[in-house]
């Protein structure tokens, strides 16, 4: 069987390969927002330690990855709901560890509360996992307009048209509220 070469056309003569257009505007792309998420990169430099192991499930380990990286490339949705689905997944597992099965299933308000009463874990992270919780429902869960946390809401009560400047304030947040989970809820 002939091998196939791909530098010429069926009659042998020269084919010029052109790079597909896709990859010269993922590159272009890729330049133009080099500054931002340079500044993403330093910004989580300084937050959260990179030489810091936790012990965790896979699954909980892939989340906390994704959430940074999602943050590094300007995806603030996704690093919000990733964030607040690591901080689901620590409490759930944290509060079934210590006898809390019930509370642990019933979802992250009921597992803030119970963490809450039961005095497990330091108010401060308890109300940082709680204001990411706010954050993510109206993402995670349909709201009306006027609901408290949503985005519409949130940017007329700021007066603001910058709803990626008020995404990214929050993806802030979400991954430090998700840092503070990590590190210091449940003494671990």
């Amino acid at each position: 069987m002939a091998k196939h070469d791909v530098t010429k056309d069926l009659f042998g003569k020269p084919v010029r390969l052109r790079r597909p257009r896709y990859e010269a505007a993922l590159e272009r792309g890729e330049k133009r927002t080099l500054p931002e998420r340079a500044a993403r990169v330093r910004w989580l430099s300084e937050v959260i330690p990179t030489k810091r192991m936790f012990g965790m499930p896979l699954e909980g380990a892939l989340v906390f990855q994704e959430a940074r990286a999602s943050f590094v490339y300007g995806n603030f949705v996704a690093t919000i709901v990733l964030a607040a689905a690591f901080v689901d997944h620590w409490f759930s597992t944290s509060l079934g560890e210590r006898g809390h099965r019930e509370e642990a299933s019933q979802g992250l308000v009921a597992a803030i509360t119970c963490a809450r009463v039961n005095k497990l874990v330091n108010p401060l992270i308890l109300d940082k996992a709680d204001r990411l919780r706010q954050i993510r429902d109206p993402i995670a869960h349909l709201k009306s307009f006027d609901h408290t946390h949503a985005a519409g809401r949130r940017l007329q009560k700021l007066r603001s048209y910058d709803i990626a400047a008020i995404l990214e304030r929050d993806a802030k947040e979400a991954l430090i509220a998700m840092y503070g989970v990590a590190a210091y809820a449940f003494g671990r």
